[in-house]
């Protein structure tokens, strides 16, 4: 028979001899109430009962992922991202709080503008940047991703956390729509391909296919977004874009001969470049 603290002693013992030390306490109780549905304080008051064969069966599946590195947040189904739920799974990258930046940052320069803007969220994933966008600021937002899979979830997490209809858009960054946006944001793909083979083994559970920004220096893709932007955005309009805090001041760089101004790098919650934006000159000159 095995009690609820036992299970929880004995799955800490050995998430922390897979390497997942930093973790491991909260990692057994989250798998024990996705199992059972006790929470933090069922837990501890009922500390001493007993589980029963299917909940220790369901445990042990659950564990066992766990312990190969598969990341919480694929096997809870979910992942809080500013303050709100998204449905995630191996279909999309998951959110991190450090993307965060990227929200405040839009935030910021639509701060006292008369009405809501358009935006539109390429590389989406799972929608979350351009779902909190939708909410915050009442903006009329178009969510945009290559992977038809991405885009199935984008569509579930939008039914759920929005009440205002959304423009699906399937294709590369900017080649599906004509049209013009006070907003282009956007967390491509912008690791090198040696910086994908030395990610952890979290990360190794998440596709590619979102983090690989191709080019030898990862910026790939973002050169050609910076390149697209200029023809999709109104005259003052923005581009926010999420990088590398190695690559920061070569996305300034990019964006400033590329006809934009007041261009800004934006630090994380680790106080790293993390967020590059500028905003669209109206002429050329």
């Amino acid at each position: 028979m095995t009690t609820i603290q036992a299970w929880k002693v004995e799955t800490a013992a050995l998430l922390k001899e897979a390497g997942l030390a930093s973790t491991a306490d909260l990692d057994a109780r989250l798998l024990l109430q996705m199992a059972t549905g006790y929470d933090q304080a069922k837990q501890i008051l009922l500390y001493d009962r007993v589980l029963t064969d299917a909940q220790l069966h369901k445990l042990s599946s659950i564990r066992e992922d766990r312990l190969r590195h598969k990341p919480m947040a694929y096997i809870l189904g979910c992942k809080e991202f500013y303050g709100r739920n998204f449905l995630v799974d191996e279909r999309t990258l998951i959110p991190r709080p450090d993307t965060e930046t990227l929200i405040e940052a839009v935030i910021a320069f639509s701060k006292g503008k008369q009405q809501p803007p358009s935006i539109i969220d390429l590389c989406c994933g799972s929608g979350c940047i351009g779902i909190t966008l939708a909410l915050e600021l009442d903006a009329n937002v178009t969510l945009s991703d290559l992977s038809e899979d991405a885009l199935s979830l984008a569509r579930e997490n939008a039914k759920r956390l929005l009440s205002k209809p959304v423009t699906f858009l399937q294709g590369d960054l900017l080649s599906p729509t004509d049209k013009i946006y006070d907003i282009i944001v956007s967390n491509p793909p912008y690791l090198t391909a040696a910086w994908c083979d030395e990610v952890s083994n979290e990360v190794r559970w998440e596709p590619r296919l979102a983090l690989e920004g191709f080019s030898e220096d990862g910026l790939g893709l973002i050169r050609k977004l910076v390149k697209e932007s200029g023809n999709h955005l109104c005259c003052g309009g923005a581009l926010f874009l999420e990088c590398d805090y190695r690559q920061a001041k070569d996305v300034a760089e990019l964006l400033s001969s590329h006809r934009f101004t007041d261009v800004c790098i934006e630090r994380d919650l680790s106080d790293r470049d993390r967020v590059v934006w500028g905003v669209l000159a109206c002429t050329n000159s």
